[in-house]
């Protein structure tokens, strides 16, 4: 049950200009996220500048034309991963799309621990009461 003081009031409403703030303040906001969204995939693509790391990257076989900052950001990662990081082992199959799936396949081999439909008292299954 509702406690009344928790309510807002229905009698009150924003007012047009109120509304209107909250609307261009939004937008905004969107408008900052889609900036920085874009920046970051921009700065994700550009090419590996550091010849030591782009070394690193040829020893294990990944080609000059594929060393860009999110290739050579997943391979730290995988790296990270391979020494044992939990952290670096969960976003890595997140990226890869595998956590989901690994996800969805426990769940669906989840039996449950009490059964709901039946009610029990003092160990006996009873009919409703």
């Amino acid at each position: 049950m509702a406690n009344e003081q928790n309510l807002i009031p229905q009698a009150h409403k924003l007012t047009v200009e109120e509304a209107s703030k909250g609307g261009i303040a939004s937008g905004e906001a969107r408008r900052q996220k889609k900036t920085l969204k874009q920046i970051g995939e921009m700065i994700g693509g550009l090419d590996i500048k550091s010849e030591k790391n782009r070394e690193i990257m040829r020893k294990a076989g990944i080609a000059d034309d594929d060393m860009i900052n999110d290739v050579g950001m997943m391979f730290r990662l995988n790296l990270k991963a391979q020494n044992g990081d939990t952290k670096a082992i969960e976003l890595l199959a997140k990226l890869r799309g595998q956590l989901k799936e690994q996800i969805q396949a426990e769940v669906a081999d989840v039996t449950p621990l009490v059964d709901l439909t039946k009610r029990v008292k003092n160990g006996e299954v009873i009919d409703g009461e």
